[in-house]
């Protein structure tokens, strides 16, 4: 692979070859949260996902934070008045379509990078608190559904990374074949990586699987357009 290297795009092999696990692993982290929390209804857990909304939206605007806030533990699922207030006013903040999840994932990978070295006291307390009802919320999911369950949703995550970077890599031929070299040689490493963590050697496999399908998947789509 380094012998081919002058005829590729340096930094679209930088992108991928220097991946680091955190910037998904946060987003797969988080769905399972998500979805099998054992806590979800609680005060606490409540707490640490409005946390993680306001360290990722990034704007200076109170009303806006407090309209995704709501928005955020199901206030639009009322039918109400502030309700519909609120739907309105996220329409004409063209806001409607904001990612909460997305905005929570940049948080959290953002937290998990500093790890307990940080020295704020509330990032270390939501980085312990997060941390221990992930690890309950994969044991759970785990349980129930296995390591399928986490190669599809890893896989998810793949394809949000091609997409995410889609207009940057279709800028040049070189840039997507570049593209494609990188993701496989991930994913011939992800498949023959064995440690002792079956997670993120899945949740690896999973992730580095859906990007080279989509990849493969755009390159088909424009070649019958042609």
């Amino acid at each position: 692979m380094h012998k081919n290297r002058a005829n590729m795009d340096g930094n679209i092999l930088r992108l991928f070859l220097e991946l680091k696990t955190n910037s998904y692993l946060a987003r797969l982290y988080l769905r399972y949260l998500l979805r099998w929390g054992l806590e979800k209804n609680s005060l606490s857990h409540r707490i640490a996902l409005t946390y993680l909304f306001n360290n990722g939206f990034r704007t200076n605007s109170l009303v806006d934070r407090l309209a995704l806030t709501y928005v955020l533990h199901g206030g639009l699922k009322k039918n109400s008045l502030v309700a519909r207030l609120v739907r309105a006013y996220l329409v004409k903040r063209g806001l409607a379509k904001h990612s909460l999840f997305n905005t929570m994932a940049r948080a959290f990978s953002d937290l998990l990078k500093k790890g307990d070295q940080t020295k704020n006291l509330l990032e270390t307390m939501a980085f312990m608190y997060l941390v221990k009802r992930c690890n309950d919320a994969v044991d759970k999911g785990l349980s129930v559904n296995g390591l399928g369950d986490v190669f599809d949703l890893a896989q998810v995550e793949g394809i949000h990374l091609i997409d995410q970077n889609f207009e940057v890599l279709s800028k040049t031929r070189m840039a997507w074949q570049t593209a494609k070299t990188a993701v496989h040689f991930r994913s011939i490493r992800a498949f023959y990586q064995e440690t002792s963590d079956e997670f993120r050697d899945t949740a690896e496999m999973g992730y580095w699987t859906g990007a080279l399908e989509r990849l493969r998947q755009l390159e088909q789509e424009e070649t019958e357009c042609d």
